[in-house]
């Protein structure tokens, strides 16, 4: 099977997550007042990052099919809408406008809007920037000590795309290193990131000079470059 990867869905995992908690019981008070905590902190790291980069895992499985993929790359994030992603076959660039995916093996680039109005359109809304309300749930948790995690449910409404997404946060950094969902096809996607360093990264890795001998497919809508 051909090398699967969501152009809408693909990276990689922060916070900045606005929510609403319905009331619980007592005995899931705990629970209610760290999941609070933790969508507020995980919110001032994404209003607060400057850049990020990290090594990821993209899991798809597909479950017509029965097969499994396992992707690895590389993910450097700027701001809110530029990011650079790296595979061995395969680069995605985004200067915030402009979104260039280069198959090398198929010698083509195809140019896209980075438009933040589409949600995740822009590879980092999934896992970065939830700006619309949403439903947050305090799931279980994993681990002990430093390797503690907090599995949260976001339930992000009837319209959106995926609707729902299961996230692990690390509590003592607030990043969220694991995201999961399902999509429209009943295929399952996980994101792992690992080596998370935060801290500005070099404007140079958020552009792209389209090489010779390649096709190019411009999907923008408006002014073509």
């Amino acid at each position: 099977m051909k090398f699967l990867i969501s152009r809408a869905c693909m990276v990689i995992l922060l916070g900045g997550l606005l929510f609403s908690v319905p009331v619980l019981t007592s005995a899931q008070d705990t629970h209610t007042r760290e999941l609070m905590d933790i969508m507020s902190g995980l919110r001032m790291t994404w209003q607060e990052m400057e850049g990020l980069s990290a090594r990821f895992t993209h899991t798809f499985e597909w479950v017509l099919a029965g097969e499994r993929q396992v992707t690895r790359g590389q993910l450097w994030l700027a701001g809110r809408n530029q990011f650079r992603m790296e595979f061995e076959d395969r680069v995605m660039v985004s200067d915030g406008t402009t979104i260039w995916d280069h198959d090398k093996k198929q010698k083509q680039v195809l140019l896209m809007n980075a438009d933040p109005s589409k949600g995740i359109a822009n590879q980092q809304q999934l896992f970065l920037a939830y700006m619309e309300n949403v439903d947050a749930t305090w799931v279980r948790q994993e681990g002990r000590d430093e390797n503690r995690r907090v599995v949260i449910r976001i339930d992000r409404g009837p319209d959106a795309d995926p609707k729902v997404v299961e996230i692990v946060v690390d509590p003592l950094r607030m990043l969220a290193l694991r995201a999961e969902y399902t999509d429209g096809a009943g295929n399952i996607h996980r994101y792992d990131m690992e080596e998370v360093e935060l801290g500005i990264q070099p404007e140079e890795l958020f552009t792209f000079t389209i090489p010779e001998g390649v096709t190019v497919v411009d999907m923008r809508r408006g002014d073509r470059e």
